[in-house]
């Protein structure tokens, strides 16, 4: 089969609609194919990303969101997880959802300008929001910060770390800005000189958790408008 066969298979195999004979040709075609590999790695390090941020948004089901981010997380050290935990991933989702299942789209808040470059899924359920509006009475909990917005995030005097429980900042540029961002959200310089700075990789989009305690996280953020509107989509993708 040809490369383009395998962008379906690939794409099939996230979404855990594979079937054995098709997981079959995926996993030979790949461990003979650099470049499907490589697509098939930068897939799951998308659905990595998502369970981050679902994780982080969902704190009342922390073992099983874990669990899933474990064996997704695992596929950095070999192409081996197509014979093992494909049949673990649907032997879970069958545990978590049952065996009947309906996908609804949840309302997704992204704070940019009107100047903002990075693409935006232009969908019922995306919601874009001017940061000026965060003054108003607010019934968010979750809110996307594009790098538009965070000029205004900077200037602004009100407390913006209060107003919207858990921050995700998407494709923060260096670590000057991040710090900045740190810094105006309530963290102290001491935590901030703690913090291995070597480790993050610029641009790199953070997950921050405000209130009595502070959570932070990195995740990784698509680069081409092709997977943002997949990612968006699976985001906001919940099953009922």
């Amino acid at each position: 089969m040809s490369c383009r066969d395998m962008d379906r298979l690939i794409q099939l195999y996230v979404d855990q609609d594979i079937d054995e004979e098709e997981k079959e040709r995926l996993r030979d075609h790949v461990s003979q194919c650099d470049s499907c590999r490589q697509s098939l790695q930068e897939m799951v390090a998308l659905v990595h990303s998502l369970e981050e941020i679902r994780r982080s948004m969902e704190p009342r089901r922390p073992t099983v969101i874990l669990n899933y981010f474990i064996k997704w997380a695992a596929v950095y050290t070999a192409i081996a997880f197509l014979v093992y935990f494909v049949p673990q991933m649907e032997q879970h989702k069958m545990e978590e959802y049952g065996t009947e299942s309906m996908h609804v789209h949840s309302t997704v808040t992204v704070l940019a300008t009107g100047s903002e470059k990075l693409h935006i899924p232009d969908s019922d359920y995306i919601q874009v929001m001017r940061p000026r509006n965060l003054g108003q009475e607010l019934d968010i909990d979750t809110a996307l910060v594009y790098p538009s917005a965070v000029p205004s995030l900077l200037e602004d005097e009100q407390d913006w770390y209060k107003r919207i429980k858990r921050f995700v900042f998407v494709k923060v540029p260096d670590p000057d800005t991040l710090k900045y961002l740190l810094l105006s959200a309530g963290f102290s310089k001491e935590e901030l000189l703690d913090r291995d700075w070597k480790r993050d990789r610029f641009p790199t989009s953070v997950i921050l958790t405000t209130g009595k305690q502070y959570y932070l996280e990195t995740f990784t953020f698509p680069d081409n408008e092709k997977n943002i509107s997949r990612w968006f989509d699976q985001l906001a993708t919940t099953t009922q």
